[in-house]
C-alpha cells in the first residue's frame, strides 16, 4: 500500500495492491492523518485500485474510517482509478450501495485521473451517495410529492419518486430529513429549481441559499455521512 502527497498540486495519492486487510488498512488510516496535516482544505485524492483483487469485510469499518477523515477535513474530489470489469469494482459498487459513500470520478489510468482534477470546479463541494436513506417532501402550487435522495451536494440533489414528477423548470419548496442523532435540525428547507428529469426521478439546484445556509446543510450532511455505517454478514461483493 502507498500513500503519498503533493503538496504542490494539493493532492492526496493512495494506491492499493493484491487482497486489502483491515490490518493493512488500520497502518493506511495512520498514514492518511499525517498526508492529510501537509495538505490544505479542498484537497484531492487519486486512488488507484488497479492492482487490487480483493477487500475483506474485516476492513469495510477501516474504509469508512479514512474515507470519514478525509471528508472531514476538507476533500474536495476523489477520483478512482480501477478496471471496470474488475472484481474490486464491483465490490465498491455493492459497498456504496449499503451505505453512505462520497460519489468518486471512476477512471481507468492515472493520466486519466490528472486530467478530471486538472479540470474541476474547486468551488464545488463532494457529492454523496446515501443508499436511498434520506426522505424528501416537496410542494408545488398544485401538489406534494415525498421520495428519497439519490445523490446530493450544497448545490443541489437528485431525487427519486414515485408520485408526482414536476416540470423542468419549475420552482417547488423541498425538505429534507436527516437520521443522523447528532442532527440539531432534524430537517432541511429550501426552494429549488427542476433542472432535469428522467424516468422516476429528477434531479433540482437550490435557489438563492445563502452561503451561511449551504454551510448549515454541509455540516448537516457530514454528520448523516459519519452516522451512516452498517456492518455486514459478508464480504462486499458477496
Amino acid at each position: 500500500m502507498i500513500v503519498k502527497v503533493d503538496t504542490k498540486k494539493n493532492r492526496l495519492y493512495l494506491k492499493f495492491s493484491g487482497s486489502v486487510s483491515k490490518k493493512e488498512l488500520d497502518k493506511v488510516y495512520t498514514d492518511v492523518r499525517f498526508a492529510v496535516a501537509d495538505l490544505l482544505p479542498g484537497f484531492s485524492v487519486i486512488d488507484d485500485l488497479t492492482a487490487c483483487t480483493l477487500c475483506h469485510i474485516s476492513a469495510v469499518a477501516t474504509y469508512k474510517k479514512i474515507s470519514n477523515y478525509l471528508v472531514r477535513n476538507g476533500v474536495k474530489d476523489v477520483v478512482r482509478i480501477i478496471n471496470k470489469e474488475s472484481v474490486v469494482l464491483r465490490q465498491f459498487l455493492n459497498f456504496a450501495s449499503r451505505f453512505a459513500e462520497y460519489i468518486p470520478i471512476y477512471v481507468s489510468t492515472l493520466e486519466e485521473a490528472e486530467e478530471q482534477l486538472d479540470k474541476t470546479d474547486r468551488r464545488n463541494r463532494l457529492r454523496f451517495d446515501f443508499a436511498g436513506e434520506l426522505h424528501v417532501e416537496y410542494f408545488s402550487d398544485i401538489a406534494r410529492g415525498e421520495g428519497s435522495i439519490v445523490d446530493i451536494s450544497t448545490t443541489g440533489c437528485k431525487i427519486v419518486s414515485s408520485t408526482f414528477p414536476p416540470n423542468v423548470g419549475a420552482i417547488i419548496d423541498i425538505v429534507i430529513s436527516f437520521n443522523a442523532f447528532e442532527t440539531v435540525q432534524k430537517t432541511f428547507g429550501t426552494k429549488a429549481c427542476v433542472v432535469r428529469t428522467d424516468n422516476g426521478g429528477f434531479a433540482v439546484e437550490y435557489k438563492d441559499i445563502s452561503d451561511e445556509k449551504k454551510e448549515e446543510l454541509w455540516q448537516d450532511l457530514l454528520r448523516e455521512f459519519e452516522h451512516d455505517l452498517e456492518v455486514f454478514p459478508a464480504e462486499i461483493g458477496s
